[in-house]
């Protein structure tokens, strides 16, 4: 709502008028302020409707087991392997980027990040 009378004020410092069907509504008018602020609260109410929605979904979707967040590019019998072929410096971090067709940075976090982000 906030950000709702900001815009108003600022078309109204401008001369803008809101028209809607056949009626013209001025920012200065208080019935025209009025219908415009109640335009913006059933908006947001609308989105607020929308986020709780989407929250409740996820949330059920988590509980069935279906909502499991991003899953790893490479299996960790890859990564394992990728790990251990690069510490024992058989091949450099392109050459495995290449051998598994993922991006250097993937194999970047498989050997340089935290163990249970591997």
């Amino acid at each position: 709502m906030a950000e709702a009378n900001q815009i108003l004020s600022d078309l109204s410092d401008r001369g803008v008028l809101f028209g809607l069907g056949a009626n013209v509504y001025d920012w200065t008018d208080p019935f025209g302020r009025l219908f415009l602020q109640t335009l913006a609260m059933v908006a947001e109410f609308e989105a607020n409707l929308g986020h709780m929605r989407t929250r409740e979904g996820m949330a059920l979707a988590k509980k069935n087991g279906k909502l499991k967040g991003k899953q790893p590019k490479l299996p960790e019998p890859a990564r394992r392997s990728i790990r251990r072929r690069y510490a024992e410096g058989e091949v450099s971090l392109a050459d495995l980027a290449t051998e598994y067709s993922v991006g250097r940075s993937t194999i970047h976090r498989i050997i340089h990040g935290p163990e249970g982000f591997r």
